[in-house]
């Protein structure tokens, strides 16, 4: 909850002084974003390890492999990351770089997907044998 509300406030006052600032100076609203961006994530990622270890707690808890755990961490850190990047791209007027950076995301989200995915398959594999 307290990181949403320091996000939050953080991101309206930079939004607001943005716009002030890209009337004159468009170049400084867009480093400014980028500064509240990298601020934002910063803070958000000392956040990480707990997170960590509350989701590694409940795979045990289930009984599940933490190492298929993983791989969805990355997916998700992946996808906050291209989406962030995209929409940076997108406010500073290049579409093209933030379809892009979607498209990026999407590779490398199917990459770090492939240890489930072939799990899965071996799975599928091994059900379909004989009877």
């Amino acid at each position: 909850m307290e990181l949403v509300a320091k996000a939050a406030v953080i991101c309206v006052v930079v939004a607001l002084t943005a716009l002030l600032l890209e009337r004159d100076t468009p170049e400084l609203g867009l480093l400014l974003t980028l500064a509240a961006v990298a601020a934002v994530l910063t803070y958000a990622l000392s956040f990480y390890q707990q997170v960590r270890d509350m989701l590694t707690a409940l795979m045990d808890q289930a009984g599940l492999e933490t190492a298929l755990f993983a791989p969805i961490l990355k997916i998700v850190a992946i996808s906050l990351i291209a989406r962030l990047g995209a929409d940076v791209c997108k406010d500073s007027g290049h579409s093209a770089l933030s379809s892009l950076m979607d498209t990026a995301g999407t590779v490398c989200a199917l990459l770090a997907a492939r240890p489930l995915l072939e799990r899965t398959l071996a799975l599928l594999l091994g059900w379909g044998g004989s009877p």
